[in-house]
């Protein structure tokens, strides 16, 4: 099983589509966390939850982490090297099983560099301009480990959704469609539904406070159960499909 997921993340660290994931994860940071530190005017950065979104824009690399994960799965069926990865390790359980380790270790590099950035450019700017930090220990702590673990496991569930939808395009359009579009109309118009959903439960992780939004322990549950559901679904959905 080591074996096997070191060979996973071998997959991820040696093609050329990571290394665009990662850049395109850097630059999209940079570019929030510098509109957001420099250009928002000095009263709507003073309090707590004001900083809060603004040292939080890390968490966007939770998007970059399920793309890579998905990539590791979809990019196997789309030039058909998942048939000698079957053939290699027969039990298909061991090869999904791996698949989500390297996912998940991936993520969290995703995690530390995205929150790297977001929350050291986030805090240069709010120091620079002469404006107090207003987040206690907890709450750094809570925004710091909370969006680690959440990036984390964002690259565990793009492993299931690129398991369980095996077409490239189609997974990543997919997981846009959702956390862009789809998630934010539902939590506007059935917010009690809504803040069950992966996005705003990773939301409730980092310690935001939004109207409707889970407590953050709560959040964290909700997005560790959606993994496991997605992962869970990928282990049995392999065992029982022919590969195309």
């Amino acid at each position: 099983m080591i074996a096997q997921a070191r060979a996973e993340l071998l997959k991820i660290r040696s093609t050329r589509t990571t290394v665009g994931i990662v850049l395109g994860m850097i630059a999209l940071v940079l570019l929030f966390s510098l509109l957001s530190g420099l250009v928002t005017k000095a009263p709507s950065l003073v309090s707590a939850e004001d900083q809060r979104g603004l040292l939080s824009v890390g968490s966007l690399a939770g998007v970059f982490s399920a793309l890579a994960g998905i990539m590791l799965v979809t990019s196997e069926y789309r030039f058909g090297t998942i048939r000698p990865t079957f053939l290699f390790t027969p039990r298909r359980s061991r090869v999904v099983g791996a698949k989500l380790a390297a996912g998940l270790l991936a993520g969290i590099l995703f995690g530390v560099v995205g929150e790297g950035l977001g929350f050291g450019i986030g805090y240069a700017s709010l120091a620079g301009r002469g404006i107090e930090y207003a987040l206690n220990g907890g709450e750094t702590t809570l925004l710091l480990l909370g969006t680690l673990a959440g990036v984390a496991l964002w690259g565990a569930l793009g492993v299931g959704v690129g398991m369980i939808v095996r077409n490239q395009v189609g997974a990543i359009i997919g997981l846009l469609a959702w956390g862009f579009v789809a998630e934010n109309l539902l939590f506007a118009f059935v917010p009690s539904v809504g803040r069950f959903a992966p996005v705003h439960a990773q939301d409730a992780l980092i310690g935001l406070t939004t109207d409707h939004l889970l407590p953050a322990a709560a959040g964290g549950v909700v997005l560790l159960a959606w993994t496991i559901a997605f992962a869970l679904a990928a282990i049995v959905l392999a065992a029982r499909r022919d590969v195309a």
